[in-house]
C-alpha cells in the first residue's frame, strides 16, 4: 500500500499474506456450513542474534491483539527451548541432528505464542488455532486463527480425551479443527515462498480441496481412538466409494461399527472366518446389504469382522465406537455414540445440521402467522424433519386461509375432514402427487391439491414444477402462506425464505468498530455490515453513513485501494423479532 507505514514490520506483504489466509479460513468455513467469523492474525518473534528494535511484531498492528498480550515472550521461548523434548534426542542421520535446533526454535515459538493466548482466549469467547512457525528474515513468525466459542456451541467436538501410552494420537476434536489445522498448513506452505502474500492466490489450495483434506484428516481419528496399532488408511475415500455402489439396483442403506472387535461392549450375531478388508468395496458393499435395522457391520479402519451391535451397557463418552450411518446413495453421516460429527453427500463433506436454523424457522412461522402457538411451530418442525428424511419429492402448504382454499381447490385434490397432520399420516398422505394444505395449527384440510397461481419473478427454469407451483401460489395469494418444498434431489426450499436470526451486541460491536476505523483497517467492519443491511435500524445506519462519510473525506495516499459503500437505509421488513440477546 502506497505511503502505508508498518511500525511492527516484517516484511513488506505480511498484511497481504494475513488478509489472504484469513479470507481462505472463512471461505472454508463456509463451505462446512458453519458461521464465517474466523479472525487471522500472525506473531513475530525476533530471532537471536537480530539488531531489530522490535522483540515481538504482531499483524494487524492497531487491531485487537496489543503488543502487551506477547510481554515475555522471548525469555518464554529461550525457556522452553532450553527445556524441550527434543534436546536429548540423537537422530542417526547427520541432515536432523543439523536441523535439530531450528526444529527446537520454531517449536519453541509456536508453544510460547499458544501459552501468551490462553488468558485472551476466554476473556473474548474465541479458541485460537496456531500454525507451524517459520522464519522471515529476522523474524519467527506464528500464523493463528481464532474461531468464536459460539461457533462450537453450535458444532460441539469430541471432549479431549486421554491417551493410552501405545496409542499414536487420538486425532482431531471436530471436522472445524481438521479444517482450521488444513488451513495454517496452507499458510505454512505460503510462508516459504518469497514474499509471501504477494502472489498467495496462485499458490494455495482453494476451499473445497481444503475442506476435503480436512475430512480424510477427521477421518483418521476413529482409527486414532479405537486401535492399538493403527495403519493410516483413507478410510474417507474408502466410504464414499462404498456408498456409491449398488447392489443389485439398491441402494446401501445400514450402518457400520467402527470399534475394536475384541471391545467387551461388542456384541456379535455372526462373526466371519476371514475379515472382509476395505480395500475391497465391492465386498463391502455386498455384505452392507445384510445390515438391517438394529443389525450393523462391525468393522475398524481395515477390515469388517462381521454383522453385531454396541450392547446398551456400552458408554459412548469413552469415544471407543464410531457410527456410520449410510443414509442414501453416496450419503453417509458419522457419529461417536449420538453425537453427529460429519455428512458427506457426494463425497463432499460439510458438518451435520438440520436443514434450517430451528430458532430462526419458529421466529419466522411465529412472525407469519401470529394466531399459530409455539407448539404448532414444533409441530411443523418435526413436519420438516419428517418431510426431509423421505426418500421422494413432497411440498406442505401452510395457510392461513386452507379451510376456504381447500374448498375452492377441491376439484385439483382431495378434501379430508381437517385432522392434526401426523409423521405417520404425513409419510401416507405424501406418496401422491400433488400438495398437502394445512393450516397454521398443523390441521390437514386437503392432500393431493393442484396450485394455481400466476407466475412471479421468483420462478426460475432451473428448478422443476414442484418448486415454481409453490413460488407461484405463495407469492400471488392475499394471505399468509409458507410452502415446504423437497425436490427429488433431495434439496429442500421454504417460501418465503427463512432469515436467520441476528445478534443485537455483534451488530453494535461491528458498527462500533467501523465509527473508530482507519483507512487501513476499516475492511472487515465494512464488509461484515454490508452483508447484514437487513438487520441495521433507522439510528444505526445514521452512525453507519456518518462513518462512511468521514472515510470517504479522508486524504487517500496515491495507489491506495479504497471501497465506496453504499449509504445504508432500513429494510421495510426488519423487525426487532429478526434480533437475538
Amino acid at each position: 500500500m502506497a505511503g502505508n507505514v508498518i511500525y511492527l514490520f516484517m516484511w513488506g506483504y505480511q498484511a497481504s499474506y494475513r488478509i489472504q489466509i484469513q479470507i481462505l479460513a472463512r471461505n472454508v468455513l463456509a463451505k462446512l456450513g458453519a458461521p464465517t467469523d474466523a479472525e487471522m492474525l500472525l506473531v513475530g518473534a525476533r530471532r537471536p542474534g537480530s539488531q531489530n528494535k522490535n522483540p515481538v511484531c504482531v499483524e494487524p498492528e492497531n487491531g485487537k491483539w496489543q503488543l502487551s498480550l506477547f510481554q515475555g515472550l522471548l525469555d518464554s521461548v529461550e525457556s522452553t527451548y532450553q527445556n524441550h523434548r527434543l534436546q536429548n534426542m540423537f537422530f542417526g542421520d547427520e541432515s536432523s541432528m543439523r536441523d535439530k535446533p531450528e526444529w527446537m526454535r520454531r517449536d519453541s515459538v509456536r508453544i510460547s505464542v499458544s501459552k501468551a493466548l490462553e488468558a485472551f482466549d476466554p476473556e473474548h469467547c474465541v479458541t485460537s488455532f496456531c500454525g507451524e512457525v517459520r522464519r522471515i528474515d529476522d523474524y519467527y513468525v506464528t500464523p493463528v486463527i481464532q474461531i468464536p466459542n459460539a461457533t462450537f456451541e453450535q458444532f460441539p467436538p469430541l471432549l479431549e480425551k486421554s491417551i493410552d501410552k501405545d496409542q499414536q494420537g487420538s486425532g482431531f476434536r471436530s471436522l472445524i479443527h481438521a479444517a482450521m489445522h488444513a488451513v495454517l498448513h496452507e499458510a505454512t506452505e505460503e510462508l516459504h515462498n518469497p514474499d509471501p502474500g504477494r502472489f498467495s492466490h496462485r499458490s494455495m489450495r482453494d476451499a473445497g480441496e481444503i475442506i476435503r483434506i480436512a475430512a480424510k484428516d477427521f477421518l483418521h481419528t476413529p482409527g486414532l481412538s479405537i486401535e492399538r496399532r493403527y495403519i493410516h488408511t483413507d478410510l474417507f475415500d474408502a466410504l464414499n466409494l462404498v456408498s456409491s455402489l449398488m447392489y443389485e439396483g439398491t441402494k446401501g442403506i445400514g450402518q457400520l461399527i467402527l470399534v475394536d472387535p475384541e471391545n467387551d461392549s461388542v456384541e456379535f450375531l455372526a462373526r466371519f472366518a476371514e475379515p472382509v478388508p476395505f480395500r475391497e468395496p465391492r465386498w463391502v458393499r455386498k455384505v452392507l446389504q445384510m445390515a438391517v435395522t438394529g443389525v450393523g457391520i462391525i468393522a475398524d479402519s481395515q477390515y469388517i469382522y462381521g454383522l453385531g451391535q454396541l450392547t446398551g451397557l456400552h458408554d459412548s463418552s469413552a469415544q471407543d465406537a464410531f457410527t456410520v450411518a449410510f443414509i442414501d446413495h453416496y450419503h453417509w453421516e458419522l457419529y461417536c455414540g449420538n453425537q453427529a460429527l460429519l455428512r458427506s453427500h457426494f463425497a463432499v463433506p460439510k458438518l451435520p445440521q438440520e436443514p434450517f436454523d430451528k430458532t430462526a424457522f419458529l421466529a419466522n412461522y411465529e412472525r407469519l402467522f401470529p394466531i399459530s402457538s409455539q407448539e404448532d411451530g414444533l409441530h411443523l418442525w418435526s413436519l420438516l424433519l419428517t418431510q426431509a428424511r423421505q426418500e421422494h419429492g413432497s411440498m406442505i402448504v401452510v395457510a392461513e386461509d386452507a379451510a376456504s382454499e381447500a374448498r375452492r381447490l377441491s376439484k385439483q385434490g382431495t378434501n379430508i375432514v381437517p385432522i392434526r397432520l401426523t409423521e405417520s399420516l404425513l409419510q401416507s398422505v405424501s406418496g401422491i402427487d400433488g400438495t398437502i394444505l394445512l393450516d397454521p395449527a398443523g390441521f390437514c384440510h386437503a392432500i393431493g391439491i393442484i396450485l394455481d397461481g400466476e407466475a412471479t419473478d421468483q420462478c426460475t427454469p432451473s428448478r422443476g414444477s414442484r418448486y415454481n407451483s409453490g413460488v407461484r401460489y405463495v407469492q400471488t395469494g392475499s394471505h399468509q402462506r409458507l410452502a415446504i418444498i423437497v425436490s427429488d434431489d433431495r434439496t429442500i426450499d421454504i417460501i418465503p425464505r427463512i432469515r436467520s436470526l441476528a445478534s443485537r451486541s455483534k451488530i453494535e460491536r461491528h458498527i462500533t468498530t467501523f465509527e473508530t476505523a482507519t483507512l487501513d483497517n476499516y475492511h472487515d467492519s465494512r464488509n461484515w455490515l454490508d452483508e447484514h443491511r437487513f438487520y441495521i435500524n433507522s439510528e444505526q445506519c445514521e452512525r453507519v453513513n456518518r462513518a462512511i462519510d468521514r472515510l470517504d473525506a479522508l486524504p487517500k495516499e496515491v495507489g491506495l485501494i479504497y471501497l465506496r459503500t453504499e449509504r445504508f437505509k432500513t429494510h421495510p421488513e426488519m423487525d426487532e423479532s429478526y434480533l437475538t440477546d
